[in-house]
């Protein structure tokens, strides 16, 4: 049976894999495309990996070990931005390497190291994005203050881009009208995401554009 374009034998046999589906469009065929990059996983410092635990500790209500579409559900509900059933799955099936409908500590771990590491923006990140926000939301409030993004940022970006990262997360003004930090929700934090990772996308095929063009002349 003769594949899509730019579809190889094995991202068709990837478990997963949505047959019939552009590769643009299909989150398995692109992590699977980016994987000369992420070749060797990025390394998790130890702050790191434990707010990672603390995050997944408090997402699993549970406590089996695995996250599944209701409590991701009930965790956005409390975090004001209630999300469609759907798109959790979505979010699951982005990162669940074994298929069984849920995300075990494994998948939450290597999803983390895939979207830290990830400069193309290829790598799915609904679910980073809202364990991102929980890491820094200590106290899961809601809400996060320059203050609280400052030692992760610190250890991930070094001190260099730690002007930068807190840019992107809190834009220009990061104090409110009456002089106090800004907090942001996870919404405002979400769109502010979004943004950066558009822009990485589309630098990325400017980038591809110019190489492209390069090759032809």
């Amino acid at each position: 049976m003769a594949h899509m374009a730019g579809v190889s034998d094995e991202m068709a046999q990837m478990p997963g894999f949505r047959r019939g589906v552009a590769l643009a469009n299909n989150h398995r065929g692109a992590t699977l495309e980016n994987s000369e990059y992420l070749a060797s996983k990025e390394n998790v410092q130890p702050v790191e990996l434990e707010n990672l635990k603390r995050v997944f500790k408090w997402l699993d209500t549970k406590k089996d070990d695995r996250l599944c579409v209701q409590e991701l559900s009930e965790a956005l509900v409390k975090l004001g931005h209630k999300t469609a059933r759907d798109q959790i799955e979505l979010w699951i099936w982005e990162v669940d390497d074994d298929l069984d409908q849920m995300v075990g500590w494994e998948e939450f771990l290597t999803m983390y190291q895939r979207c830290i590491s990830d400069q193309t923006g290829n790598e799915p990140r609904n679910l980073f994005n809202l364990v991102q926000f929980l890491m820094y939301d200590k106290d899961f409030h809601g809400r996060i203050s320059v203050e609280q993004t400052l030692q992760i940022i610190y250890v991930r970006h070094g001190r260099s881009n730690l002007d930068e990262e807190i840019k992107e997360i809190f834009g220009d003004q990061q104090k409110g009208s009456d002089g106090q930090e800004l907090k942001i929700t996870f919404s405002q934090f979400l769109a502010r995401a979004n943004a950066r990772l558009s822009k990485m996308r589309w630098q990325k095929k400017e980038v591809t554009k110019v190489a492209i063009s390069t090759r032809r002349k």
